[in-house]
């Protein structure tokens, strides 16, 4: 069985020597180096070329975003696992837009590390629980965002949607002033910016749009 060769780098030397610590145990995994900067871990990753590069999302030096432009450029065999105590939206979809091959928090413990190692070595991805309920979150929010912008009733406001209502249960501009408390010149003034917003012709235009869409909101 051929060893995974892995270059370990972290800002904070003390995280760096525990997990190098830890890997150094697996007699699977060489450990060929564990440094504390980007520019140290390019180095490494350019003359030994490692399966597995495991790395903080920030560190000082060269930015690991840059570090795998240059192995993409370079066209190294070298696959890059984020160990980051960052789990927020932000880094997360970050680093996947940016190439990364796994990405786990610094709360796994050694057994999904070392799972991760081999995952990412084999050319596979591997995210922790934590990172994947992240994703699909980010996934659910851009799909609910993109329902709601091809919505063409989310253009009215609140209180327009509440006219609209009104409207389609048959209410006329007087009923619905006395049910929202408004004045009749209110409610027409919503009435005609709903046409204007909708881009339609008229009130049966406007219901019909609402009825097709009603579902989306």
């Amino acid at each position: 069985m051929n060893k995974i060769t892995v270059v370990l780098v972290d800002d904070h030397a003390i995280l760096t020597e525990g997990t190098a610590s830890i890997l150094k145990e697996y007699d699977f995994i060489d450990l060929v180096g564990a440094v504390n900067d980007g520019q140290q871990a390019f180095k490494l990753v350019v003359e030994h070329k490692p399966d597995v590069l495991v790395a903080d999302i920030s560190m000082p030096g060269i930015s690991i975003f840059d570090i795998i432009q240059e192995i993409e450029k370079k066209q190294l065999p070298t696959k890059v696992l984020i160990l980051s105590m960052h789990d927020s939206p932000n880094y997360v979809f970050k680093a996947l837009n940016n190439g990364v091959n796994g990405y786990i928090t610094k709360y796994a413990d050694r057994e999904e590390m070392v799972k991760a190692i081999q995952t990412v070595a084999q050319g596979d991805e591997y995210y922790s629980q934590t990172i994947t309920q992240v994703i699909v979150k980010g996934f659910k929010e851009k799909k609910s965002q993109e329902s709601n912008d091809q919505n063409p009733i989310n253009v009215l406001s609140k209180r327009e949607k509440e006219v609209l209502t009104l409207l389609v249960e048959g209410l006329n501009s007087k009923q619905i002033a006395e049910r929202l408390f408004l004045s009749e010149r209110t409610v027409s003034n919503h009435r005609a910016n709903m046409l204007q917003k909708c881009q339609v012709n008229n009130t049966v235009e406007l219901v019909r749009l609402y009825l097709d869409n009603v579902n989306k909101w």
